[in-house]
């Protein structure tokens, strides 16, 4: 009798010791109808940040049950491109939260790592270029951007958390990028206070700190 019941026990303790994993969305899983509403990013360009980035997403990841690069590179987009909680990203994409937070870091330091594309066109045969691009679909000559900002909320800042108080009354980072006339990104700064006292002068240093300024205000 005795026998039997730890024949039991040591079958109840190795049920409980197997881990069930629930079904992980990977790239050719995913319809291309959904891609662009699910990431904001087409199949092809996802393909293309797998092969810049799969190898460092491959490195210690050899495990039995690993999670391959392009569910990392999934989800950290889906984070990225709505905003979700770190719970519904797990969800979709058959993960735990705490596996969220860590591919998410290290695909954005690969991004940063192995990605330099936001350039400004310093060239007079770019520029020139730019122009006629522009003038082609707004009819407005001798534009070279397209400039504007926005509000990213961020959690409250432990120093000078009154500066971050933007005018709607969150804390934010003021935000501004330069866009070329087919919408890909020539400048971008995203690190001053979204402060509501100083708006003028928030205003200045985010002009300042632009590749515009530095080209064509500064050489006047």
């Amino acid at each position: 009798m005795a026998e039997i019941e730890a024949y039991v026990r040591l079958q109840r303790r190795n049920r409980r010791n197997v881990r069930q994993f629930r079904p992980r969305i990977q790239f050719v899983n995913v319809r291309d109808m959904d891609f662009v509403s699910r990431y904001r990013v087409d199949r092809a360009t996802t393909q293309e940040l797998i092969e810049i980035v799969g190898q460092d997403l491959s490195r210690g990841t050899q495990g039995g049950h690993s999670i391959p690069p392009d569910t990392q590179l999934l989800l950290s987009l889906r984070y990225l491109a709505k905003g979700a909680f770190y719970s519904e990203v797990a969800d979709t994409h058959g993960v735990s939260r705490s596996t969220v937070c860590r591919v998410i870091g290290r695909v954005v330091n690969s991004i940063n790592a192995n990605i330099d594309n936001i350039r400004f066109p310093t060239q007079p045969q770019s520029l020139l270029q730019t122009k006629r691009e522009f003038y082609r679909k707004c009819s407005l000559p001798n534009i070279v951007g397209a400039i504007d900002g926005t509000l990213v909320p961020i959690v409250a800042p432990t120093e000078n958390e009154e500066v971050y108080v933007c005018r709607k009354g969150f804390h934010a980072l003021n935000c501004q990028a330069v866009s070329s006339p087919d919408l890909q990104f020539l400048d971008v700064v995203a690190r001053w206070p979204g402060s509501r006292k100083w708006p003028m002068f928030i205003g200045k240093m985010l002009f300042s700190s632009t590749v515009i300024y530095e080209i064509y205000i500064l050489e006047l």
